[in-house]
Order: C-alpha cells, then sequence, then structure tokens
C-alpha cells in the first residue's frame, strides 16, 4: 500500500504536541533532520528515533504528523520541492508566453540539478527495487509540482481559474517530458552539473520551438 503523510491534526489538549505558537518551529526541525539524516545515511540506515533526537523533539510529535519513515521521506521530498522550485508567480504574466515557458523551464532544471535534489532521487532509487511504492510517489511530487508550474506559467493571468489550467495540464505535461526527464536522469548517472546546465537551456529552447511549431502555443 502506497505511503501517504498523515495530515497534521487537531492540537490535543495534553501531550504529544507542542503549543500552536511552536507547531511550525518543531515541524521546520523534524523535516531538516529527516533529510539530513536521509542524505548522510540513506533511507534504511535512517530511524525517526535517530530524527526526534536530532530534531530535538519527541516522537508523539513525529508520529502526529507522519504515520511511518515513508510517509516522513515523501513530506521531506515534497517539502524540497516546495521550498526550492521558484512558484510561477515569478514569472511575469505580461512577457510572451515563449519567454515565459523558458524563464520557468529554466528554473525547473535549476532545481533539478542542485546537489540535495539529486541526492534524494539517488536514496529513492537506492531501494526503488524494494519499495517502489515509495519511489513512484517521490516521483509524482516532484513531477505533478512542476506540471502545476508550467501550466500556473502558461494560463498567465488566468492561472486562478480552473479551465484555465486544466487546458494548460497537456501541454504542461509535454514539456515536462521534453525538459526534465532526460536532464534528471543524465544527473542521476553522474554528468558534469555544469554541462548539463548548458545542455539543457539548449533543450528548453528546442522544446519551446518544438511546442510552438505544433501549433500547442498560444498567447
Amino acid at each position: 500500500m502506497q505511503a501517504k503523510p498523515v495530515e497534521t491534526p487537531p492540537r490535543r489538549g495534553r501531550g504529544g504536541r507542542p503549543p500552536a505558537k511552536d507547531a511550525g518551529d518543531v515541524d521546520r526541525r523534524i523535516l531538516d533532520a529527516a533529510e539530513s539524516l536521509f542524505l548522510r545515511l540513506g533511507f534504511d540506515a535512517t530511524s525517526c528515533e535517530q530524527v526526534v533526537v536530532q530534531a530535538g523533539a519527541g516522537k508523539a510529535s513525529l508520529y502526529a504528523r507522519y504515520a511511518n519513515k515513508e510517509a516522513l521521506f515523501a513530506a521531506v521530498v515534497r517539502d524540497n520541492v516546495e521550498r526550492s522550485l521558484a512558484p510561477a508567480a515569478d514569472v511575469l504574466t505580461d512577457a510572451p508566453i515563449d519567454s515565459r515557458l523558458r524563464a520557468v523551464g529554466q528554473s525547473i532544471l535549476t532545481h533539478a540539478l542542485k546537489p540535495d535534489v539529486v541526492a534524494l532521487m539517488r536514496v529513492v532509487l537506492a531501494t526503488a527495487h524494494r519499495m517502489p511504492e515509495l519511489a513512484r510517489l517521490a516521483d509524482q511530487i516532484g513531477r505533478d509540482e512542476a506540471v502545476h508550474r508550467v501550466a500556473a506559467t502558461i494560463a498567465g493571468k488566468a492561472a486562478d481559474r480552473k479551465e484555465a489550467l486544466d487546458r494548460a495540464l497537456p501541454v504542461a505535461n509535454k514539456f515536462i517530458d521534453l525538459i526534465f526527464v532526460p536532464t534528471q536522469m543524465r544527473a542521476l548517472l553522474g554528468d558534469d552539473p555544469a554541462e548539463l546546465a548548458r545542455a539543457g537551456a539548449r533543450r528548453v529552447d528546442e522544446a519551446v520551438e518544438l511546442l510552438a511549431k505544433a501549433g500547442w502555443l498560444s498567447n
């Protein structure tokens, strides 16, 4: 069964949960400690007990948020993506659509080539043969967020309308297939990051031109 992060429950009257004013700090400490340990020790050698010790938190605080280590790892991946992937709002909505796509494409590739992102994906791959559900979930988190950013960029000023985002999703998925998948694979294989960045910039340009010629882009 695919592990999913547990929603943070309402504050309890006593025990387990920190006061509301401290909850955000505990959340951050747990995620930071977990990411540090997963990257240093790998998934198998990291325990929830180690995480709470490094985070200076109680076991009740961790388990109130995450059902198990798989859910905690998925939360680490999601947090990493959300904190380091530039939002579509950072792209000027008044710019032509090809310029917007180039900007968001470059942002996504910059994120994909960050050492901690590549290292997290290697942790996933190291356990994929035993826990394929976790590998699929981790991949889905990154892909879904990237696709959403691209779709919002394509929709531009209409990004707050669901119908506009839905229309942009097929193009966004195709764009991600063209630029992200091959770049991430080469990064995982250890190709030179500087060369990957140069190749990625060319790939973004080629993807925009291909989609434009196919009639998929319109302002």
